[in-house]
């Protein structure tokens, strides 16, 4: 079973462009159909009007934003006109108090969604927004795509899997086992487990006999936090490995404490220098 229904998300042209080269490669290699929504926000407005009357989607009617939408549509179609699969692009114009729900709700369907590094040179707010809705509210798995040319037309090769027993792990795997058995091999990587766990005595194994059922082939590498941060450690392992995609859990601590005091997740969305495919 592979990704039959990839979707993506653009706000704006320069900053998504990697994440849509990746789309289009991704759909391509899957032999799946590609859903481009072309986003145009309006800020908050408060309006004089009874709440049981609101929207429970409000969408957008102001101009700028059916202008920047549209661009992005004739954007988007040049990009994909030579396409050999199928393809649907549209606007989607919300005000912003209704972005999540929006976003939730058009691409909650698809079996993988590919969105832009939001963190780092390049970025912008709204690909934050866009990405936590997509994790937080759809339950599919996120292929975060970092700011860097790469070929997405094969199959990943060489898989990094950011194991620590979380919830968050388990499901991130489950999402990404597509991936998992068409790599030659996947590495469960571990960083200062927990020496009271209950697989202290077989650090990731259980993991790997999962694995192994599906036909994936593994190892497991136990990491000292020899940096200060665990994506340090991971970002470091991933090059001198030559791992090609990094599969982990997303947010194990509440969103707000990750943006004021960091964490795994943000730290690792904002350094990645390889794709990093992540579930909530």
């Amino acid at each position: 079973m592979g990704y039959k229904t990839i979707s993506i998300v653009i706000s704006d042209k320069e900053s998504d462009l990697h994440a849509m080269n990746a789309a289009i490669a991704l759909t391509q290699r899957e032999a799946g159909h590609l859903d481009v929504y072309c986003l145009g926000v309006d800020p908050v407005r408060f309006d004089a009007a009874p709440i049981a009357m609101m929207s429970a989607l409000p969408v957008s009617t102001s101009d700028d934003v059916r202008v920047a939408a549209k661009d992005l549509v004739a954007w988007a179609e040049e990009k994909t006109r030579a396409a050999l699969f199928p393809v649907t692009v549209q606007a989607l114009m919300v005000e912003s108090a209704g972005l999540d729900a929006a976003i939730s709700r058009i691409v909650r369907y698809s079996d993988l969604i590919i969105a832009s590094q939001p963190y780092g040179p390049g970025s912008t707010e709204m690909q934050v927004s866009v990405l936590e809705a997509e994790l937080f509210g759809t339950g599919a798995p996120v292929l975060v795509v970092p700011r860097t040319e790469r070929d997405y037309g094969h199959a990943f090769d060489r898989l990094m899997v950011a194991w620590n027993e979380s919830a968050q792990s388990l499901e991130a795997v489950r999402k990404a086992m597509p991936a998992l058995a068409d790599a030659d091999r996947a590495e469960i990587v571990m960083v200062d487990p927990p020496p009271h766990s209950p697989e202290r005595s077989d650090p990731g194994g259980a993991i790997c006999i999962m694995l192994a059922r599906h036909g994936v082939k593994t190892d497991v590498s136990v990491l000292a936090k020899t940096m200060p941060r665990v994506s340090e450690v991971l970002n470091r392992h991933a090059q001198d490995h030559s791992n090609d995609l990094i599969i982990m859990g997303a947010y194990g601590h509440s969103r707000m404490r990750e943006a004021l005091l960091g964490g795994a997740t943000r730290d690792m969305l904002e350094t990645a220098q390889v794709p990093v495919m992540m579930a909530h």
